[in-house]
């Protein structure tokens, strides 16, 4: 039976040209980032899972955390080598800050309203935004994982920042991959499975990525079917199996 990684590899793609030649203080520029594969975790923590398995694939190079309840001093801190969420044999090369204009220039169109939304109280909410760019070790080889890679860190609603970098009718991608975990609400002002406002929104804005990794306490979203012949892979906090799935072909919508 193959593994997650081992059916990924069969979708590898070349290190983007702009993240290969990204030098020092150079700006952003978010076209370039998105039009890259994107694996975009909404309510994430300081779960690495969706790296391990696109990047050891090569699949992706580009990834996004979307979590407003982890503070940016726990993201840095845990970036450090040495630390146990240290990203093994890479390090940080740059770090590019990110004001909301740099990654919504021109604003975005919510496709949800405040009746759909429950509650939450976002006053102590540490907004920021960065990215990190990766650089691995020479000690390191290709089954290892790419080169370089590109993390946004975001200090965010995680089903508010897809609607605003995705579903925006600005010819942005659709992420490449999402990966759906939920934690009984866990602070979250929603669901991110079937059924929630994320799906609501994917659906509404007609976008789609590819490929959903899903934890078991979680049911991925309509029109997607699980990869046959492959193996769950443990990640996250308390190692949950998750399994990959794949969009139907029949089901519209912008994706990867």
């Amino acid at each position: 039976m193959a593994t997650i990684i081992s059916l990924l590899r069969k979708y590898e793609e070349p290190l983007p040209k702009w993240l290969g030649s990204y030098h020092e203080n150079e700006r952003f520029d978010r076209a370039n980032f998105f039009s890259s594969r994107v694996v975009y975790y909404p309510g994430s923590g300081t779960d690495g899972h969706h790296v391990k398995l696109f990047n050891t694939a090569h699949a992706a190079h580009v990834f996004i955390y979307a979590d407003y309840g982890v503070p940016r001093e726990e993201i840095e801190k845990q970036l450090q080598a040495g630390n146990p969420w240290h990203f093994r044999g890479y390090h940080v090369a740059e770090t590019i800050e990110l004001t909301e204009d740099d990654l919504t220039p021109t604003g975005w169109r919510p496709h949800i309203d405040s009746s759909e939304i429950r509650v939450i109280d976002y006053r102590d909410v540490n907004r920021f935004g960065f990215v990190a760019v990766l650089e691995c070790g020479a000690d390191f080889g290709d089954d290892h994982g790419a080169k370089r890679l590109a993390i946004l860190f975001l200090g965010a609603d995680g089903i508010a920042s897809y609607d605003a970098l995705f579903c925006q009718g600005d010819g942005t991608n659709a992420p490449y991959a999402v990966l759906l975990q939920d934690h009984g609400f866990g602070g979250n002002c929603d669901r991110f499975a079937r059924g929630g406002l994320l799906e609501r929104i994917a659906d509404r804005a007609n976008v789609f990525p590819k490929w959903l990794v899903v934890g078991k306490n979680a049911q991925a979203w309509e029109g997607y079917r699980r990869a046959p012949a492959v193996r769950g892979d443990r990640g996250g906090m308390h190692s949950t199996l998750r399994h990959l799935y794949e969009r139907e072909r029949t089901r519209g919508g912008r994706a990867r």
